[in-house]
């Protein structure tokens, strides 16, 4: 073995060898994605940070820095929403050749006018925004409204969607700067056009030379701002929801236009004596907020008015009043009776009358309680320092109220009466001419608990047999008679106010519904098959006034407010003329040579423009022109377009999932075939064929 020398282990101080090693690269700090450069970099084509309000490259330059996306929108959702924006501002300007081709000259020629006299700066949706004020009837109020304006400018108006949302373009000057979403207070520069979104809010840009735009609102209701009552003033006392008494008298006035007129829930100079005077005995906290919930519906500065209890004003007041309500579980008084009415409505515009349902029959359990119908009314309920005069005003407004009321719903959702006779008291206002159409009405009342009565049975609601001819003539008749006999300021020809317009459709509606059961019923019986030719005549007329009630409303108020339960009768009329063309051997399907074409199209462009701010009619718009294509009608692309929407998957499922309404919109179905018409039971098919749709598409994919 060979000798070798022992290893000894290196010693400790002794260094490592100096290996050169391959640096490794410095590493990179990562890239900050920007979803959207802003206007000035991408004219530069520079890199731009996304800092908001002022990216760092405008800041170091010192220019201008706009954004056309909003923070964490895609490019993708910024194209979507140009493309609505588009599709809407096209659908203006076929409006706009509706307009300037249908109206009479002197009308046209008007329209053309004020086109000439906007502002050159002013783009083709302000224009438009403009004559779709002028086509609601405000011809004759529009030199008015410039006599607001600058006399340096002419009047200009913002884009349609900033309008909407916006009485004035400068920030330092807006009235109702509390109905903003947050976001508001964002330099105006930096704020998206889409109103509609609720984390920005369109603003021009303080700084332009463009001057300052008169308020949309005040163009649409014409004389609602500066016309409020005085006593409205003292509002914010008794909602914490909003404390700009401007906008909340406005909302006020709006429910007054649109629902007061012609519901009269309430004695309204009672009602606004007490919140002038901040008493409690005819108003309250409860009942101030339920019906700004209901008013806010009708101001196109509320938005998501048409998301049902979404993010809007609408949502908020109804909670606030949905609080005290439960908070007031047990208390019995008659602003808490007028709260459920406009509770009712808040839920009915949402197509959720199922559930307001409970509401209208808590209310009619409390006029029980207190005694509103029956004789004589309990003198220890009055307080002292309430004369007898008002106290007994304001308790018969308020039963006759209900009872008119509850006897609108259940005509319109088919159901019977919750009150079965009238109440025991004299109309109010008789012998004078305040409120006639309130007491109109009531008389009104009278006679519809007796066809209600006679065209549902309460012991067999289901049941087919049509009630006698000879019962049916006679309620036709005294139907009849109240109409012809109505004073002469509530004919809805020469004086075509909407609650007038209104309350006529309501007749003819009563009517088609009176001869309803023999219409769609055959029978061997020779009696009632006689008769059944007698009910088609009088359905088909009472159809045509219909229709020609409906066009007056067009084109006097057009659609962009509305007393909500015109739903109804357009939803009648609709298929009215459906049966009508259906019947004609050869229909030609132009407006100016089939009659009943003509207001079917009036019909569904009433609808369309409505489910813009109310989510149920989206239910029934979609109803009606399915049942034209079904019959192979043609409809105008607008139509289709919008149809396309309200038939995609996500809004069926939404509707589905909030849609808890009895009301039958086809009102040709036999009563045994009644429930499945219901709008509930025809929205939930909708929605079983689109699980269908996506469970046969899953298949198809493996």
């Amino acid at each position: 073995m060979a000798n070798f020398r022992p290893l000894q282990p290196a010693p400790m101080e002794e260094q490592p060898p100096n290996i050169q090693a391959r640096p490794l690269p410095a590493m990179k700090p990562k890239r900050t994605v920007t979803l959207g450069a802003c206007v000035a970099c991408r004219k530069r084509k520079s890199k731009c940070d996304g800092n908001r309000p002022v990216c760092s490259c405008c800041a170091q330059k010192d220019t201008h820095c706009v954004y056309e996306l909003g923070p964490n929108e895609k490019p993708s959702q910024a194209m979507k929403r140009k493309n609505e924006e588009m599709q809407g501002e096209l659908s203006n300007l076929r409006q706009l050749y509706d307009l300037l081709r249908l109206r009479p000259e002197h009308e046209a020629l008007a329209i053309l006018q004020k086109i000439r006299e906007g502002s050159p700066e002013a783009s083709s949706a302000q224009q438009i925004q403009l004559i779709n004020l002028l086509h609601q009837g405000q011809l004759t109020s529009a030199p008015s409204l410039a006599q607001h304006c600058e006399p340096a400018h002419p009047l200009t108006l913002p884009p349609i969607r900033l309008a909407l949302d916006s009485p004035s373009s400068d920030p330092n000057t807006l009235p109702f700067t509390s109905i903003f979403p947050l976001g508001y207070d964002e330099p105006t520069s930096q704020r998206r056009r889409h109103a509609s979104d609720t984390d920005v809010s369109a603003r021009s840009d303080a700084s332009s030379s463009v001057p300052p735009p008169t308020s949309i609102e005040s163009l649409l209701h014409p004389g609602t701002e500066g016309s409020s009552d005085s006593r409205l003033a003292n509002l914010p006392s008794w909602t914490p929801i909003i404390k700009d008494a401007r906008f909340l008298a406005l909302l006020m006035t709006l429910w007054h236009k649109w629902e007061y007129s012609y519901y009269h829930y309430l004695d309204w100079d009672i009602f606004l004596d007490d919140i002038s005077s901040g008493r409690t005995d005819f108003c309250s906290e409860l009942l101030v907020n339920a019906v700004l919930a209901s008013a806010s519906f009708h101001s196109s500065l509320v938005k998501n008015r048409s998301k049902p209890f979404g993010d809007s004003l609408i949502t908020r007041f109804y909670r606030e009043a949905r609080r005290l309500w439960e908070a007031g579980e047990g208390e019995d008084s008659l602003t808490r009776v007028q709260a459920a009415l406009a509770l009712f409505m808040v839920f009915g515009k949402h197509g959720r009358d199922r559930v307001g349902y409970m509401f209208l029959q808590e209310a009619c359990r409390l006029t029980r309680t207190l005694g509103l119908f029956r004789l004589p009314s309990s003198a220890t309920q009055r307080p002292l320092h309430i004369t007898e005069e008002k106290w007994e005003r304001a308790r018969s407004v308020t039963a006759w109220a209900l009872f008119n009321f509850q006897l609108t719903m259940s005509f319109t959702y088919s159901l019977p009466p919750l009150i079965n006779s009238p109440p025991p008291v004299a109309i109010p206002y008789e012998g004078s001419d305040n409120e006639a159409l309130f007491q109109d009405e009531c008389a009104r009342s009278v006679v519809l608990l007796e066809c209600l009565n006679t065209l549902i049975d309460p012991d067999d609601p289901t049941s087919d047999l049509p009630p006698k001819p000879e019962q049916i003539e006679i309620l036709y008749l005294r139907l009849k008679l109240w109409f012809d006999h109505r004073r002469s300021s509530l004919c809805p020809t020469k004086h075509p106010s909407p609650e007038n317009l209104l309350t006529a459709m309501q007749y003819y509606v009563s009517v088609i519904r009176l001869f309803q059961p023999f219409t769609h019923y055959e029978s061997s019986n020779e009696r009632i098959s006689s008769y059944r030719d007698q009910a088609l005549r009088r359905t088909s007329a009472a159809t045509k006034e219909l229709r020609h009630l409906i066009s007056i409303n067009d084109s006097q108020h057009g659609w962009a407010a509305t007393i909500t339960i015109i739903l109804h009768p357009l939803t009648i009329s609709v298929f009215g003329s459906l049966d009508e063309i259906a019947s004609q051997k050869n229909p030609v399907f132009t407006p100016e040579a089939n009659e009943a074409y003509k207001g079917l199209l009036t019909c569904l462009h009433g609808l369309s423009v409505i489910t813009t701010y109310n989510f149920y009619s989206q239910s029934l718009f979609r109803l009606a022109t399915q049942s034209c294509k079904a019959l192979d009608i043609p409809l105008p692309p607008e139509i289709t377009t919008a149809l396309d929407r309200f038939q995609s998957d996500e809004w069926t499922k939404t509707a589905a999932s909030m849609v808890s309404s009895q009301y039958i919109a086809d009102m040709r179905r036999t009563t045994s075939g009644m429930q499945n018409a219901r709008m509930d039971s025809i929205i939930s098919k909708w929605d079983e064929m689109t699980i269908k749709d996506e469970s046969a598409l899953k298949k198809d994919e493996v």
